[in-house]
């Protein structure tokens, strides 16, 4: 018998002796980056049909030496053994991570270099991807060189969307096999045009007043899943009415859903929509949530505790799961960036008090107090950071400001306070009034006036009170938490760049990139196809009637937003 590495040799001595052509060699260099080149000379192996082992492969070249397979990094000179059977694969995979990371880096830098706004960075909100973390600390050296607040320490913000999606997932899992019942029996209906009419025509029998509409889930987004459930559970008595698939030799997951089946999808429904509308929440782009980031990681772990208490065993295990991928990334305190905390601070109405207690709730009141206090004392660093930054222009010089002429002086003594006060004035914001602003912040009690405003607002209106925080707080709330807007939380992989869409130059990525987000800045009002779906009902209707021969000319293309 022929073993693997033989194999792998034969497929060498294949591919090297049909070099790649003067057209493959063009489209290979057009998969790496500008400013890397193709060697001349060397036996490039690029089969556009073959399936990598592992995702991090494609960082990197795969090339033929003395009969040998070997790798080259796309973002650097540096090569290697790589053959998994020979080398293994971890080398490979730990350069390819932080090399790529080292290459977003360098790419993030060289723009913001580019647009003058290089010493202007204050956060970096990313996913949880490990060339981010390199990515991040990259942008951390860049901005200790030109200078940032907090010295860039808290420069890596992890996208809380991202976060929730990886713990959702961990707990689903445990009910596969209902999920994947309801899906098969959806699927059923949804696949021929007589059985919607006949489910149509069941749903009218059995007087379910509801305009929803059965519909699809893609898997790997956990949010159409719990759409796709939330819909179909309206119609359980409907589904218990058709003749779906049932037989021995289908597989237990393909099997109709049975009572308890439909028990588990009403839980789970009921699950996962704090985590939907708490996903919704945080990903909003046209409001502030840097100042609700602590108290939605907080709602989402009391949520968890609660679901751990539960007597259905699956949904403790599910609590119990999820509630480990929550402490990875939020059980301690130091993992999360401090800003966070700040910034409910900063909430004119939460301040210290709320910070406090959602940190007894998180950690116990034996922290508690421990962990205020290095909050506060952080705020505090921070504010005197602002204070030395915008506040010494103010300071006055008294050489000149505190002289006097004595002999044009009506009264030297009321001239002397006069000329006090003035200097008081003047101090304001700067080290005669640094702690004490801030002190004051967090005492001034809320007018009856000032609770109807949200947090910009208040800020908005009562800033000249407080001229060093306001600066603080109009850096601090403005921290997205999440990288995405609330529509495309839930799968964001490929929707830049597709495999429709992979010859667009960086250039024109750029460009469509920054065209959304300043489209996005206006006042244009969101489509949630979701909430149409009674409209699209209608317009299919009509179509289908025949009635409406000029359809075209009210259509309306809006991108994809869900």
């Amino acid at each position: 018998m022929e073993s693997s590495q033989s194999k792998r040799s034969a497929s060498f001595s294949e591919q090297t002796s049909q070099p790649l052509s003067e057209k493959d060699m063009e489209e290979l260099q057009s998969t790496l980056p500008p400013d890397k080149k193709l060697k001349a000379g060397r036996e490039y192996i690029w089969n556009r049909k073959s399936k990598r082992k592992a995702e991090y492969s494609k960082y990197y070249l795969e090339y033929v030496e003395n009969g040998k397979l070997r790798g080259e990094c796309k973002f650097c000179p540096k090569t290697f053994a790589a053959d998994g059977n020979l080398n293994g694969s971890k080398n490979v995979k730990n350069h390819a991570e932080s090399c790529l990371g080292e290459a977003i880096g360098k790419a993030v830098e060289a723009c913001l270099e580019y647009w003058g706004i290089d010493d202007k960075l204050f956060t970096v909100t990313v996913d949880n991807a490990s060339s981010n973390d390199v990515a991040c600390a990259h942008l951390s050296r860049m901005v200790r060189r030109t200078g940032c607040i907090n010295d860039g320490k808290n420069l890596h913000v992890r996208c809380i969307a991202h976060i929730i999606n990886l713990i959702v997932w961990d707990g689903i899992r445990e009910h596969g096999v209902c999920i994947d019942r309801v899906r098969n029996a959806v699927k059923y209906v949804k696949n021929s045009p007589a059985r919607i009419l006949r489910f149509k025509d069941l749903v009218q029998k059995a007087n379910i007043d509801s305009k929803s509409s059965l519909s699809f889930d893609v898997p790997t987004r956990w949010n159409s899943t719990y759409i796709m459930l939330e819909t179909a559970l309206k119609f359980r008595r409907v589904f218990s009415g058709l003749s779906l698939p049932d037989g021995e030799d289908l597989n237990d997951n393909e099997r109709p859903p049975e009572p308890e089946d439909w028990e588990k999808v009403e839980r789970l429904v009921l699950f996962l929509e704090g985590f939907y509308l708490l996903t919704k929440r945080i990903s909003g782009s046209h409001y502030v949530t840097a100042n609700k980031g602590l108290g939605e990681i907080a709602s989402m772990y009391d949520m968890l505790n609660n679901w751990e208490q539960s007597e259905d065993l699956n949904f403790q295990a599910m609590s119990i799961a999820m509630k480990k991928k929550f402490d990875k990334y939020w059980g301690d305190v130091d993992k999360m960036n401090k800003f966070i905390y700040v910034a409910l601070l900063l909430d004119p109405h939460s301040k210290m008090v709320i910070v406090e207690l959602t940190l007894t709730d998180m950690h116990g009141p034996e922290k508690d107090t421990k962990l205020a206090n290095d909050v506060k004392e952080f705020a505090y660093s921070l504010f005197e950071e602002y204070r030395k930054m915008y506040a010494t222009s103010n300071i006055p010089d008294c050489g000149d400001n505190m002289s006097m002429d004595i002999g044009n002086s009506k009264g030297v003594g009321s001239d002397y306070v006069r000329k006090l006060k003035e200097r008081a004035k003047r101090l304001k914001g700067t080290s005669g009034y640094a702690i004490s602003e801030l002190d004051r912040y967090l005492n001034d009690q809320l007018g009856p006036e000032e609770e109807e405003q949200d947090a910009l607002t208040w800020w908005g209106k009562n800033g000249q009170r407080y001229v060093i925080l306001n600066r603080m707080a109009r850096d601090i709330l403005a921290i997205p938490l999440s990288t995405v807007a609330s529509e495309s939380a839930f799968s964001t992989g490929g929707r830049t760049l597709d495999p429709f869409r992979s010859s667009l130059t960086p250039k024109m990525v750029q460009a469509l990139l920054c065209t959304q987000d300043w489209l996005r800045a206006k006042e244009v009002p969101i489509v949630d196809v979701e909430e149409n779906l009674k409209e699209l009902e209608e317009i299919e209707k009509e179509v289908q009637r025949g009635e409406s021969n000029d359809v075209d000319d009210e259509v309306v293309f809006v991108d994809s937003l869900v």
